[in-house]
């Protein structure tokens, strides 16, 4: 889509692949210094952008090929991972990262690798929102009375005349 902006097309994406709107706009945008109520306000006007729509709308479509994991999919997936005990993945499973075969003196012996469960689970909290949002400190150098009190104590402007 030509008339959206990168910032709008990646609020679009993050709201298709399961973020909040609020988290989708935080995503895009920069929003240290607004409150989550205003970023809600600002997430739900701009997901009723048409041109917003319409792209989430492609976005639909394409992900409707057979050939595309749905999220529920991916979500059943990375479940299996974290459940599935290793000797029950043979080279045949879909949970099979890596196999390799080596013969030696003793016989042939088969290794098979498969993705990280902790790694599946570090992957389910992030598409399932488990993570609490990080915290930002920020330190303030100065006091908003400090900086006035370094303000000159007479006017910048002379008084009109005849005063």
């Amino acid at each position: 889509m030509k008339d959206l902006t990168e910032k709008q097309k990646t609020f679009a994406r993050g709201v298709f692949e399961g973020l909040s709107q609020r988290e989708a706009y935080k995503k895009a945008y920069d929003c240290a210094t607004k409150k989550d109520k205003t970023v809600d306000a600002l997430a739900s006007r701009l997901l009723s952008n048409v041109k917003v729509k319409e792209y989430l709308e492609e976005l639909n479509k394409e992900a409707e090929s057979p050939l595309v994991l749905t999220k529920q999919e991916r979500l059943e997936w990375l479940s299996r991972v974290v459940r599935t005990p290793l000797h029950e993945v043979d080279d045949h499973s879909d949970l099979c990262q890596e196999l390799t075969e080596t013969s030696g003196p003793n016989g042939c012996s088969t290794k098979i690798k498969m993705p990280s469960k902790l790694g599946a689970i570090a992957e389910l909290n992030k598409m399932t929102g488990a993570y609490a949002p990080e915290k930002v400190e920020t330190k303030v150098e100065h006091s908003f009375s400090s900086l006035l009190k370094g303000l000159p104590a007479a006017p910048l402007v002379p008084p009109p005349a005849g005063s």
